[in-house]
Parts: structure tokens; C-alpha cells; sequence
């Protein structure tokens, strides 16, 4: 036992005689080099780890700039290493670009918001409800301003926050957009002086009128407008048109009878594309009209139909003969035959696509970034002027299918007259009457004379100035200074920026939602 307890005790001896060494080793070699200091070596430690994380955080920010899937950024890691760059050992995960990029998108949110902020310009909230693929509701938050250096008649939406919804009750919006709008640093003093304006969609959780987010934003903040999306009035619109002429729910009712016969069954439209090439007509998808959709995609269906017809024809008449279908198949081919080579709907089909083709140029026209209430109007305004004269001069595709049906051809295939008094045609006269009631809204036109009127507008101006918080003596002085030289006076051009801010339409959150 003394002989292995001796031993023990002279490898101990041992190992702290080359511990003891070790620490005057560390000593004379800081003594000769400094640099190597305890607090030299944590220095340069750390700017090592600073330049790593750089490079991991810069790594990140181009995969999310390119629009590339997050999976990638490992990828982008091993290269980056192989290429002689220092990226460390860790945040190389897929989670961890989530992280880096989700963490970058907030400080340049922040950082913009703090300009807008600091900058004291007028703002305009965008919301809109919606569902994500996992089932959540979530709410789309942008902001709307002019800020310097985006010119005064080009005001900029910013995408601020996707806030999930614990409530979707009119009272856990508002509080989820209040909070979020808290978070980013616009209390609620700086929204009552700066606010104009919230824009949203026609649902009922949004404008109804006694318990909606309508109520509950004006109740908290008096001068605050919210604005009901132009693109959603006009469906509206549209919506209402359908309604009342009957003759269009039996037009509309065809062409979702033609989306289910393509859209459901591979093998026809397999067999429409091969109709399609065998005539050497580029084929365009056929969808639903008039549904859900924004109307831009019922004419893209209407125009389909109009340029497919021979096509279409073409595989009728083969499915009607082939015999590898049943009675009922051949039947139900041979009455879509019937239908689309009557006059009747050829020229309800001209009809439509004139109609929805000037709706949809609006639509998409509602739908720029840049578009105000003043050039939203004027294109409003013209658009009814055109549907007002097109109840005695027809479009261009309504003369053709005119001039088709009395000559009982048309792209090449025979018609006929069916004149069944349940099927007769669309009335244009009543059809435009109706879509122009639908659109037309209440204009303030201003007087030939204006020159002689000094105090021509000063009511309107007085009124804006109260509802945006501006000061009114300065803005009517402006506005007569204005009306003088033709130019925007500096005092002018914050009541023009307020007024930029307000959006036309809430479409910037369906591209959001589209993106999902």
C-alpha cells in the first residue's frame, strides 16, 4: 500500500510541476509579446466572431433578396466555406436564416417607421382579414405615405406587420392593429394628428356600421376616414348588374358549365388542346366568370371562350361521334353544341367581352401603387361616360358578333337562330343602363370661370383641412395662390400629400395573401 501511495504522490508531484511551468511559459511570452494579452486575445476573439456572424447575416439576406427558398442558405454556406470565407460552425440551419432574416426585416421596418415618424407626414393604414395555408388568421398591416425623396404625386405603401389573430371579432382586430401599430413606435397621440385614413374590404367585420372596425376606429380617433376598397365597390357593382338582368346568370351559368367539363376532366382538355393545335389556335385557359375573383379574370374567361370557339366546336363534334363515351355524355356535348353556335350567344359573348374588358382596365388601373383619389375619379367618370355611350354604339367585339350573326358564321363555324323566348339575348341598352347606375357616383365638377372666382373651392378646402388636421388659413391662402400661378405653394403641398395618402384600394394585401 506505501509503495502504490508513493507512486500515486510522485505523478502528482509531477503533473503540478508542469502545471507551475506551463503558467511561467504564459508569463515570459506576454512579457515579451503584449499583444497577446488576456484582453488582446478577447479583442480579437471578438472581432472575429463579428465578422463570422457578418458574413453568416449577409449570407441570409441574399437568399431572402432572391426570393430563394430558405433551404438553400446551407448550401450557400458550404460554398461560401469552400471559397475561403470564414463562416464558423454555428446558425448554419435552415431556422436559423428564418431567424436572421425575420430579425433583419424588423430593424428596417423599425428604422423606416422611425423616418416616417420623424418626418411628421400624414399616413394611411391597409388591413386586410385573411387565412394563412395552416388555417390561422392573421391580419396584413401596410402603411401608405409620401415620404422625402418619393416625389409629391407618388406616395409609397410599406409593408409593416402579418400579426396573428387571436380574435376575429371586429374588437380583436382593432386591438391586434393598435398593438402592432404600438409596437412599431405610433402611440396614440402621434395616430389622432397624423392618421387620414384606414382602407379595408366591404366585409362585415370591417365596415358594419354599429360594431365593426368602421365604429371602433372612428370612435378613437374622430377625424380618421375609413375607405371602403374601390376594387371591392366595383365587384359590388358588377355583383348588383348580375342580379337584376337575368339574362346574364343564364350566360354566366354556361361558361361555369364549360369550366367544370375542362377544369374537372384531364382527358377533355387533353383532348380540347390537341383540337387546339390540329387548327393551330393558341389556347387560352377558360375559367369561372362573375364569382369570387376580381372581375380582370372574368373577362380573361369571356376572351378565352371568344378566341377558343373553333376549337371548342371542334371537340363538341368529336365527343358528340365518339365511342368510347356514353348516351349521356354525347347529350350533354350535343346541347353545349347547340348553345354556343346560337346567335344569341354570340352576341351576348361580344357583349360581355366589351363590358368586362373595360371593367377589368379599370380594375388593374384601381390596383397601382401610385394611384390616387383624384386619378381614380377621372377614370371612374370616363368609365360611365363610356358605358353611357355604348348603349346606342356597341363595342367592337358586339359589332363583330353582330355582323357574324347575320351572317350565320363566325371563326369559320355555322350558326343558327334559336330564339327560345327563355334564352333570348342580353339587352345591351338595359344591360349598360344598369352597369352605369351600379358605377356612377356623385361629382363635384369645377366651373369654366374659375379665374373670376377667388373664393371658388374655399368650403371644400376649409372642410379638408378640419378632416385632416391641417391648419385651414394656411391651406385656403394656399389654395388661392394656387389657383393663380398654376403651381403647389409649399403651404399647398401637405394638404396634396394627405390627400396622395388616402388609398383607392386594398389590393396590396391580396398580393400578400396570393403570395402565402
Amino acid at each position: 500500500m506505501r509503495r502504490k501511495s508513493s507512486k500515486k504522490g510522485i505523478q502528482q508531484r509531477k503533473i503540478l510541476k508542469n502545471i507551475r511551468k506551463g503558467y511561467l511559459d504564459i508569463e515570459n511570452e506576454s512579457e515579451k509579446q503584449p499583444a497577446y494579452s488576456i484582453s488582446g486575445c478577447f479583442s480579437t476573439t471578438l472581432t472575429r466572431e463579428k465578422t463570422v456572424t457578418a458574413n453568416i447575416f449577409q449570407t441570409a439576406y441574399k437568399v431572402a433578396k432572391g426570393n430563394q427558398s430558405f433551404n438553400n442558405f446551407e448550401m450557400k454556406i458550404d460554398l461560401q466555406e469552400m471559397n475561403g470565407v470564414e463562416m464558423g460552425c454555428i446558425l448554419h440551419s435552415t431556422n436559423a436564416c428564418i431567424n436572421i432574416v425575420n430579425h433583419i426585416g424588423n430593424e428596417m421596418r423599425k428604422k423606416i417607421i422611425a423616418e416616417v415618424i420623424k418626418s411628421k407626414s400624414k399616413i394611411s393604414i391597409i388591413i386586410d382579414e385573411s387565412t394563412t395555408i395552416s388555417q390561422k388568421s392573421t391580419l396584413i398591416v401596410y402603411i401608405r405615405c409620401c415620404v422625402k425623396g418619393s416625389g409629391m404625386n407618388s406616395p409609397i405603401n410599406l409593408f409593416l406587420d402579418l400579426v396573428e389573430l387571436e380574435s376575429v371579432t371586429a374588437k380583436g382586430l382593432f386591438v391586434a392593429l393598435l398593438e402592432c401599430l404600438h409596437s412599431y413606435g405610433m402611440k396614440d397621440e402621434y395616430l389622432k394628428n397624423y392618421l387620414v385614413s384606414v382602407a379595408c374590404d366591404g366585409a362585415a367585420v370591417m365596415l358594419e356600421c354599429k360594431s365593426g372596425v368602421f365604429k371602433l376606429v372612428t370612435e378613437k380617433f374622430l377625424f380618421v376616414i375609413v375607405w371602403h376598397c374601390a376594387n371591392h365597390r366595383l365587384e359590388l357593382s358588377v355583383g348588383d348588374t348580375i342580379r337584376e338582368i337575368s339574362s346574364i346568370n343564364r350566360f354566366k351559368s354556361f361558361l361555369d358549365k364549360l369550366y367544370v367539363v375542362y377544369h374537372a376532366s384531364p382527358k377533355n382538355s387533353r383532348e380540347l388542346r390537341s383540337c387546339a393545335e390540329l387548327l393551330n389556335i393558341q389556347l387560352l385557359k377558360i375559367g369561372r366568370i362573375l364569382n369570387t375573383r376580381w372581375v380582370s379574370s372574368s373577362f380573361r374567361s369571356v376572351f378565352a371562350v371568344w378566341e377558343n370557339y373553333e376549337a371548342l366546336m371542334k371537340h363538341f363534334e368529336e365527343a358528340m361521334v365518339d365511342p368510347t363515351r356514353d348516351k349521356n355524355e354525347k347529350s350533354t356535348y350535343a346541347g353545349l353544341k347547340n348553345k354556343i353556335t346560337s346567335t344569341e350567344f354570340l352576341t351576348d359573348l361580344g357583349l360581355m367581352c366589351d363590358a368586362l374588358q373595360e371593367l377589368s382596365e379599370l380594375s388593374l388601373d384601381l390596383q397601382e401603387r401610385n394611384i390616387d383619389l383624384y386619378k381614380a375619379n377621372q377614370k371612374i367618370k370616363a368609365l360611365v361616360q363610356v358605358f353611357e355611350e355604348r348603349k346606342n354604339n356597341g363595342g367592337p367585339y358586339y359589332k363583330f358578333a353582330l355582323v357574324s350573326a347575320q351572317n350565320l358564321r363566325f371563326h369559320g363555324v355555322l350558326l343558327h337562330n334559336k330564339n327560345f323566348k327563355n334564352n333570348s339575348a342580353i339587352n345591351p341598352n338595359a344591360f349598360y343602363i344598369k352597369l352605369k347606375e351600379s358605377i356612377e357616383k356623385d361629382q363635384n365638377h369645377w366651373p369654366d370661370n374659375i379665374n373670376n372666382q377667388v373664393t371658388f373651392g374655399e368650403t371644400e378646402i376649409r372642410n379638408l383641412s378640419l378632416r385632416l388636421q391641417l391648419n385651414e388659413r394656411e391651406m385656403i391662402g394656399g389654395f388661392r395662390e394656387y389657383l393663380a400661378e398654376k403651381t403647389y405653394p409649399e403651404n399647398l403641398v401637405r394638404l396634396v400629400h394627405a390627400l396622395h395618402t388616402i388609398p383607392i384600394s386594398s389590393s396590396e394585401c391580396e398580393r400578400v395573401n396570393a403570395n402565402e
